[in-house]
């Protein structure tokens, strides 16, 4: 019971997070100073800020110690370190995530090292940028030379990329809780999306008018959906060398056992076609799979593994002999 409860992965993301606030917590209490070169760091930037626009900048800029100095002064170092190493910490839950939830075939563990790098050169940038207005062009000159070129595999990657994009600039701008937020919020959504399976489906909405019109020009059904109808177990569309079994997976939740359904038999890499779910009237389906399998298959542990893949919407799983019907 307990190896469940800590595997799971919303539990793991609470704990992680809890302890982040905690760890932070206990530096200000110990360290009062970090707070303090914080915050004078956000207002040294509003200095900046005003000042860009104003009459100049030298004054504002000259508050600043540079140099080997600078690098040992508290007031530049520890906003510089707090924002480096928050947004390492508060984008691993979300490399994290990205590894549990990605599909595995298109899962790159390049991209993972993106994610966990990427917001820290963005912080790190920021800080050498905000200072000045000519450095943000100057940057921006450069990165449009250089054209840093990649192919997403799915749009889900380019959603991890924002986030952590963002995470970066938020601490890069002394914005702490805003980069923690994103981070939680981001994560919470991501994975209950993924856990719901939603979208698997076209939604299916009572009162629109979606059927095809009659030779009259009214909708055949007076612009009501149909109800759905529990179609019978296909036994004889397909001749019997296409298919030998016949596959029914009993679940509550038809569109995430479906998914987990297909990744195992794409596994053991034989031919396989979905037919019409049934829909029970107690709530549950059952998935239909024709299958071809070979003599050397263990279909016991095809029939365990299935279960594995979704063991918390799957209930029953029976493989049979394909039925061919006679001519």
């Amino acid at each position: 019971m307990l190896e469940k409860i800590t595997s799971n992965i919303m539990f793991r993301l609470v704990v992680y997070y809890v302890a982040i606030i905690g760890i932070i917590f206990g530096l200000f209490n110990v360290f009062p100073q970090i707070p303090y070169h914080l915050a004078q760091e956000r207002s040294h930037q509003a200095r900046i800020s005003g000042a860009e626009f104003g009459a100049g900048t030298s004054a504002v800029l000259g508050e600043r110690v540079e140099g080997l100095e600078g690098l040992l002064d508290p007031a530049t170092s520890i906003p510089v370190l707090m924002a480096l190493l928050l947004s390492f910490a508060l984008t691993l839950p979300v490399a994290w995530v990205y590894r549990w939830t990605h599909n595995k075939k298109k899962y790159a563990q390049t991209f993972a090292h993106t994610l966990l790098v990427l917001p820290i050169a963005i912080a790190g940038v920021v800080f050498l940028v905000k200072g000045s207005l000519a450095l943000a062009f100057s940057l921006a000159g450069i990165v449009a030379a250089v054209r840093f070129r990649t192919t997403l595999n799915e749009p889900m990657d380019g959603v991890f990329v924002f986030i952590v994009a963002g995470i970066g600039l938020a601490a890069g701008v002394q914005l702490l809780n805003v980069a923690f937020i994103s981070s939680v919020f981001f994560n919470a959504i991501a994975v209950a999306v993924w856990y719901t399976d939603f979208g698997a489906r076209p939604a299916v909405m009572i009162g629109c008018n979606i059927s095809t019109p009659d030779e009259t020009g009214a909708p055949s059904n007076g612009g009501a959906i149909a109800p759905v109808v529990a179609a019978p177990v296909a036994e004889a569309h397909h001749d019997g060398k296409s298919f030998n079994a016949q596959l029914l997976v009993h679940t509550t939740k038809p569109e995430r056992s479906e998914q987990t359904t297909i990744q195992v038999l794409e596994s053991i890499g034989k031919k396989w076609h979905l037919d019409p779910t049934i829909a029970k009237e107690n709530g549950n389906s059952i998935l239909v799979f024709d299958v071809r399998l070979k003599k050397s298959v263990d279909r016991a542990a095809l029939i365990g593994q299935i279960e594995r893949g979704d063991k918390h919407h799957i209930t029953k799983v029976e493989l049979k002999k394909h039925k061919v019907e006679k001519a």
